[in-house]
């Protein structure tokens, strides 16, 4: 499944979950609306001695706060839509199939410049597939270039190619994390438009 499908359908499954949370926000907001009315009106009737500006001015007041309460709540369903499609993309990301898994690295691996050093993986991908993605990483570059690490990395997939002290981290995590704030505009508008 490519990456434009993955990410189609995470937007579609984010985008229906956001009109519910939306719908239920708005639901809510409503309420506490109805609410802070019903509130205004009890001031009104306990109150009607006082000045007609000062009873609007308070019921003005519940009403904005009212409203307030509700873009606050939609927002939050809104932060918590796109933090879902993230965590979705890294779930479809991290569960691709093993030869295309290890297509993908093998290509990230060899567009680094002056690829060399040693592939540190994950413990689960070390033991599966380290071997295979050396193999493969060095027939890519026509020359044995890397080796794998004895150490692992805590992530859900990816790689860490260190040659000395530098380090290039392509962790499914860091790759997402670099991408998020460029794209959470754009998954926000697509999810609500």
């Amino acid at each position: 499944m490519s990456v434009e499908n993955i990410t189609q359908k995470i937007l579609s499954e984010a985008n229906n979950y956001a009109e519910n949370s939306i719908k239920t926000a708005e639901s809510q907001g409503a309420e506490i609306i109805n609410k802070a009315k019903q509130e205004a009106d009890l001031i009104i009737s306990d109150k009607a001695e006082k000045s007609n500006a000062e009873i609007d001015v308070i019921k003005s007041r519940k009403i904005s706060a009212g409203k307030l309460q509700e873009r606050k709540m939609i927002l939050a369903a809104k932060q918590d839509s796109v933090k879902k499609s993230f965590d979705k993309a890294l779930e479809k990301i991290s569960t691709m199939s093993e030869d295309k898994y290890i297509d993908y690295l093998v290509e990230e691996i060899s567009k680094i410049p002056n690829c060399e050093g040693e592939i540190i993986l994950n413990d689960e991908d070390r033991k599966k597939i380290g071997e295979k993605l050396v193999k493969a990483v060095n027939e890519n570059l026509n020359v044995d270039k890397v080796v794998l690490s004895k150490s692992t990395v805590q992530t859900k997939g990816g790689f860490i190619l260190r040659n000395g002290d530098i380090e290039v981290n392509n962790t499914f995590e860091m790759i997402l994390s670099s991408i998020r704030e460029g794209l959470t505009f754009e998954v926000a508008n697509e999810l609500f438009k």
